[in-house]
């Protein structure tokens, strides 16, 4: 991705710079060259705060004609001097014509020198002056400008006293040239001097001073580069907080308004680089194009308004591969260079952009002359960026990431020995507490890697590819997951190249990973609503390194080891939300002030995570419709870390919240052991963890990713076909149908048979071989717990097994319904909640029983089966509150949850596949959604049964994180969940829940501990041994059916 480019500091003009002398009135009225002040002066107040340039032509005008009328030894002819150098610097800025900015350094150079230094007017001069002296340094980059307005202004500073009107001007003037000497220089202290003095100038503003939102932009912009150079988040939050107010305080149609929508926008693309929050991205968009829309053609900042733009649309295609962003942002990229002047400074920088929207299309699109265009237009870009320059190293990085592409592509080899060239001058070139050093380590690590792979291979690429990885992962300033994928890429060369070192390596293979799992926790930003954590790129990297990691770890031995980096590394957002809600009643005990604080951040968080709106603040746009939300998370999500960082150096709490050790996840297993799946493409093996902390392993020999990948297509194209994976809960009678079409020459019952025999053969009979032997003899059938990784998570794995294939024929099953009761977790760590308890023996639990017949949401699919079976459960429950119809309102539902240990929802259900977070049941007023479920937390819930469909079903894309409605009813706080994996009958379900709830009220009558995974087992064996609705091989009716939680 290409940075932003950020609006250049404003430089204005200082606050008596503008003047008309005293008043000498002349015997016939006022002289003419006053006059002709009065009016030039008058028109630039009109064009500062309209933007009309024939008002700013008419002040030149005027006060051109006024130094011209006035006498060489007139006391204020160096103000009107000045003053039309001022202006003409102003017109420079706006259309960028060189003569205007030529002749007005010539005029302040004039006014300057017939100002004495105890003038009052000194200051203006010398800041006047500098102001125009920055301006050709910002157009033709001559270091000599600079520095010259360097000292100039700090000469205006010191002439100037505390209090005095024009210092917080002078202040902010010369940060903004310290700023320019940084990006200039890489000067640490010319960036942390000059965001002191803009700071000082912000605060002697006051907030209804019409240069406040001047000073507040700047200030973020030094901010924004101070993040960039050192990668502290707090920079850019506080960066996005100054631009809000600047664009707040700016009234419409002012000049500067569109420049201060454009840095507004690029901080917040900066925050979606780094966190991944795609409403950042989006609210970026909307603020570019209104900077854009604003501006004129001949305006000097258009260029660089297209050019973030285009930067903004190709990061939206990177994220929703819509080939228009891609084109718009090709297009937007030409026009900018178009209307940047050859010599322009930031030529090079509109330059390397190009060369990235054409090296996108390229692997879009395999065309081989967009990607030499991409290359030819890096070359270019770095060839005109000066020595010195910040943003050398990044040119040299995507040049070096474009040869290597076509290295790739054509099979040259000069191409790889230059891409390897150009990224071992980038480390060069980076600071070593530069935030991107680990990208430019990472990037030299892999080219060397890759050459390592080929038959060019050089005898020191393995030891030089582990260097620059391993100061990569140790780069504490840079990102989390560049350190993560630095971490990865170490291993893989030791896994690949082990035998190359003749020494050993200064980390082991599971040293890596280890450093690897440390950094997930840190990758996923808890700043973002759990719709971006889920969208993010962020997540895939780190399933995919954990899977690697734990595979590792078994291939090496160390079990209890994989099964911990597995549970750091699954459902990380659901952990991130139960994280929040931890008790603290340890802490609270011993720290009650910080304990308070971070449970008055979690909250905070919480609700930012679900979309509050009480969470956010608006920015409002120019003559615009739209809004631009700006949650306050992030501050949040800082506040947070600290806390919890500030907790971990307290004595007793060195591991408050850190993930759980093998000893501690033991605890899952009180209700019989957990069987967690690892389905790797080498790979596939079980691990058992049993209640004493023992895993034991089961490898899975004749079982693959491929195998796992195969049947879940099998399965999932027969369900779309029979359309059980987009209908609502209805009538299932006309499933043997062909309106859905058909995926295999197999009826769905052989079809089911096979797949679920396969799954017996080559998973669940392995493992349940070695369950067996572990569990001691009993009349009551043992609870197994299945925890699957990968394509397993969709597969049924309760169900797996032989099936005869007429019901008819007393041929013994094989299957594990008659080996074990079956549940699932998305999580060990979900199975440590208190356990299910009903005392003292016969209390009945309260029961809420929703039940929507004919919602007006679902007006084309009436489920009538849902008022006999409200009917059924309330004569079979104690205590308990219906909802039907019209009163199954969405908050009516939300309060009875808050006051009902029990919830019985029958109505549809639906799995957003767009959006895995908006999946929902739907009620009579509303959908009441997964998001909407999330923001509620439910510490005395115990029992929900989600007769509805698809409510566990989950989303292919996001396998390792359970985004379904039944782990959402785990996590807001019920220890037991009956979910549905696709579509179920409404006339199988009531008499599923018949059976269910007579053996729930049962074990309620008895009191103790509630098993609801043993009654639904109970019910789902009524229903195959059933003749007409059920059968043991109408296997849509009866298999999605499941249990998860305790």
């Amino acid at each position: 991705m290409s940075a932003p480019d950020n609006v250049g500091p404003h430089f204005p003009a200082s606050a008596d710079s503008l003047c008309t002398g005293h008043s000498e009135p002349d015997v016939n009225g006022l002289p003419l060259y006053k006059e002709l002040c009065i009016s030039a002066e008058q028109a630039y107040e009109q064009y500062e705060t309209r933007g009309n340039l024939k008002v700013l032509e008419f002040a030149i005008r005027s006060f051109r004609l006024a130094m011209e009328a006035t006498e060489d030894d007139n006391p204020y002819k160096a103000d009107i001097i000045a003053n039309l150098g001022v202006s003409l610097n102003t017109r420079f800025e706006c259309v960028g014509d060189l003569q205007d900015l030529e002749e007005a350094i010539s005029l302040e150079q004039l006014a300057n020198a017939l100002t004495p230094d105890d003038s009052p007017a000194k200051h203006s001069r010398l800041s006047n002056l500098a102001a125009s002296l920055f301006s050709r340094f910002g157009r033709e980059g001559r270091a000599e400008d600079l520095e010259e307005a360097i000292e100039l202004l700090t000469r205006a500073v010191e002439l100037v006293p505390d209090g005095h009107v024009d210092k917080p001007t002078l202040l902010n003037n010369l940060g903004n040239s310290l700023y320019m000497g940084f990006e200039h220089s890489g000067s640490a202290y010319d960036l942390e001097k000059a965001i002191e003095l803009q700071t000082c100038a912000v605060e002697l503003t006051p907030e209804d001073d019409p240069k406040k939102p001047m000073w507040l932009i700047n200030l973020g912009s030094s901010h924004v580069l101070r993040f960039k150079r050192l990668g502290n988040l707090e920079d850019l939050e506080r960066a996005i907080v100054f631009e809000r107010r600047s664009v707040d305080l700016t009234p419409d149609g002012h000049p500067n308004k569109p420049g201060y929508l454009n840095n507004a926008g690029g901080s917040l693309q900066t925050r979606f680089a780094r966190l991944g929050d795609f409403a950042d991205l989006e609210r970026a968009i909307v603020l570019y194009t209104s900077a854009v829309e604003l501006t004129s053609d001949g305006h000097l900042g258009k260029p660089m308004w297209l050019n973030n733009l285009a930067n903004s649309l190709q990061d939206r295609y990177e994220h929703t591969r819509d080939a228009k962003d891609l084109e718009k942002a090709i297009a937007h990229q030409f026009r900018a260079i178009e209307l940047t002047p050859d010599g322009h400074p930031d030529k090079p920088a509109r330059l390397n952009s190009l060369g990235a929207r054409l090296h996108t299309r390229y692997k879009q699109f395999g065309n081989l002359d967009d990607l030499n265009q991409a290359i030819a237009h890096y070359t270019t870009a770095l060839t005109l960026t000066p020595e010195g320059h910040h943003d050398k190293p990044s040119r040299l990085r995507n040049l070096s990431n474009s040869l290597h592409t076509r290295f790739n592509e054509a099979g040259n080899v000069p191409d790889l020995e230059e891409a390897i060239r150009c990224s071992t001058w980038s480390v060069e070139l980076t600071p070593e507490n530069h935030a991107e050093r680990a990208l430019s380590l990472r990037l030299l690590g892999f080219l060397f890697f890759t050459r390592l792979c080929s038959p060019h291979a050089h005898a020191d690429d393995a030891p030089r590819a582990m260097e620059a990885l391993l100061e990569a992962m140790q780069h504490l300033t840079s990102p989390p997951l560049e350190r993560l994928q630095a971490s990865v890429l170490y291993a893989d060369v030791l896994t690949e190249f082990s035998h190359l070192f003749t020494t050993p390596p200064q980390l082991s293979l599971l040293e890596a990973w280890k450093h690897a799992i440390s950094l997930v926790p840190q990758c996923i930003w808890l700043g973002n609503n759990v719709r971006g954590r889920y969208t993010s790129k962020e997540l895939s990297i780190v399933h995919t390194a954990v899977n690697e990691a734990a595979t590792a770890a078994i291939s090496a031995g160390e079990y209890g080891l994989a099964l911990e980096w597995l549970e750091t590394g699954r459902a990380v957002v659901w952990s991130q939300v139960l994280q929040l809600r931890t008790p603290l009643d340890d802490l609270q005990r011993v720290h009650p002030q910080l304990a308070e604080r971070l449970h008055n951040v979690s909250q905070a968080l919480h609700l930012a995570a679900s979309g509050s709106p009480s969470m956010s603040t608006r920015i409002q746009l120019p003559s615009s419709s739209h809004d631009i939300q700006a949650p306050s998370s992030h501050g949040y999500a800082l506040e947070y870390n600290k806390l919890i960082s500030t907790i971990h150096e307290l004595e007793g709490f060195e591991d408050f919240l850190r993930p759980k050790t093998l000893s501690q996840l033991a605890g899952a297993c009180a209700s019989g052991p957990v069987v967690v799946i690892i389905v790797h493409k080498s790979r596939c093996d079980a691990l058992v963890l049993c209640r004493a902390g023992d895993v034991i392993h089961v490898p899975l020999p004749d079982f693959s990713l491929l195998d796992a990948m195969a049947i879940q297509k099998l399965l999932w194209d027969s369900l779309r076909a029979k359309r059980l994976l987009s209908r609502c809960r209805g009538d299932m009678r006309d499933e043997n149908d062909d309106r859905g079409g058909r995926v295999t020459a197999m009826d769905p019952p052989d079809l089911m048979r096979g797949l679920l025999a396969m799954l017996w053969n080559m998973v669940v009979k392995p493992i349940m071989d070695v369950v067996c032997t572990l569990v001691p003899p009993s009349n009551t059938l043992p609870h197994v717990t299945w925890c699957p990784t990968g394509p397993l998570v969709f597969l049924p794995l309760h169900a797996a097994g032989i099936y005869p294939s007429d019901d008819r024929v007393s041929v013994p099953s094989q299957t594990i319904m008659d080996l074990a009761v079956s549940s699932y977790t998305p999580t060990l760590e979900a199975l440590l909640k208190p356990r299910t308890k009903v005392t003292p023996a016969g209390q009945d639990p309260r029961v809420l029983i929703v039940s929507q017949p004919a919602s007006p949401l679902a007006i084309n699919n009436p489920i009538p089966g849902t008022t006999t079976e409200a009917i059924i459960v309330m004569s079979l429950v104690g205590e308990s509150k219906p909802l039907d119809d019209a009163n199954g309102t969405v908050q009516a539902v939300l309060e009875g949850m808050a006051t009902h240990e029990w919830v019985h929802l029958a109505c549809h259900g639906i799995q957003n596949r767009m959006d895995p977070t908006n999946s929902a049941f739907i009620l009579h007023d509303g959908h009441l959604t997964l998001s909407e479920l999330m923001s509620h937390h439910l510490p005395n819930a115990d029992l929900a049964v989600l007769s509805a469909c698809q409510t566990a079903t989950g989303d292919e894309k996001l396998s390792e994180e359970a985004v379904h409605l039944a782990a959402g009813m785990l996590v807001i706080g019920y220890k037991s969940v009956i979910g549905t994996m696709w579509s179920i009958s409404d006339y199988v379900a009531p008499d599923v829940m018949k059976v269910f709830y007579t053996v729930m009220a049962e074990q309620v009558k008895a009191g103790g501990e509630l098993q609801p995974a043993y009654a639904l087992h109970e019910a789902i064996k009524v229903l195959r041994r059933s003749s007409g609705r059920g059968g043991m091989n109408d296997f849509l009716r009866w298999v999605p059916f499941v249990h998860f939680g305790l």
